[in-house]
């Protein structure tokens, strides 16, 4: 009876702070900037960008791939007009979370992604929309993950 006593009064804690505004979740603690935030290409070519993730003191996020948690993942949207997507992601630094080791994020971080101009993509301008999985941790608590939407405009010649 008192374990559900304690379960009821978290949900309850829980639900009053995301009604106030008090629970943050990862998007609070982490952002993600393309850069750069434009290109261009011929149709045929492979195009490069970056994405630099910054991750506020105290936190950190698990890298891409990770078994025990959320990893840092770069996906593009369903409606990405590039082909043979690519991403690269950096290692992290081994450590131990509450009695596992893993690959930890922290500070400053660069995603690196290419991808082909397909022949048969119109010239002119297109938005290459892609979001950043993150999983913010800090010593105690993991927050919500978050989605980062992050875009870049790519000009076909």
């Amino acid at each position: 009876m008192k374990r559900i006593a304690i379960f009821v009064l978290l949900v309850v804690a829980l639900g009053a702070g995301l009604a106030f505004g008090v629970m943050k979740g990862s998007a609070d603690v982490v952002k993600a900037v393309a850069q750069p935030t434009a290109l261009s290409s011929a149709p045929g070519e492979r195009v490069s960008f970056e994405v630099k993730l910054d991750i506020q003191k105290k936190w950190h996020l698990y890298a891409h791939g990770d078994t025990n948690f959320i990893g840092v993942d770069l996906v593009p949207s369903e409606e990405f007009p590039l082909e043979d997507f690519k991403a690269e992601y950096p290692a992290g630094h081994e450590k131990e979370f509450f009695g596992d080791m893993v690959f930890m994020i922290e500070g400053k971080a660069v995603l690196k992604a290419s991808a082909l101009v397909p022949d048969s993509l119109a010239k002119g301008e297109h938005e290459l929309k892609l979001e950043v999985t993150v999983q913010a941790c800090d010593d105690k608590v993991c927050l919500a993950p978050a989605y980062l939407p992050v875009v870049v405009k790519l000009t076909v010649e």
